[in-house]
């Protein structure tokens, strides 16, 4: 016989599967790799790379993106932070720094 405990438990077990598989999904969904302005531009998961150098990014509450390199401008997609990096930073390579 089927409890109503075993019965909530399965459907939030079924629940959370759900979710993250649609998460990954929605992430293959959003990598990519390109070449724009002459410059290799990969994004995969959280993660920006022009030319192999990564670029930091930083999920704003709203959903959008921020970058080390335009941190004021707001990107909806890791594909337009990219874009938006290549332009700004011309030939230059993007550097990290630590505190």
């Amino acid at each position: 016989m089927l409890s109503r405990r075993k019965l909530l438990m399965t459907g939030a077990a079924a629940v959370a599967c759900g979710a993250v598989i649609g998460w990954n999904a929605l992430a293959a969904q959003t990598d990519f790799d390109e070449i724009y302005a002459g410059r290799r531009i990969h994004g995969k998961g959280e993660l920006i790379f022009v030319d192999g150098d990564v670029v930091h990014v930083m999920r704003n509450a709203d959903g959008s993106y921020s970058t080390s390199i335009n941190h004021y401008e707001s990107f909806t997609s890791l594909r337009d932070a990219a874009r938006r990096a290549v332009d700004t930073l011309g030939d230059l390579r993007p550097v990290t720094h630590a505190h």
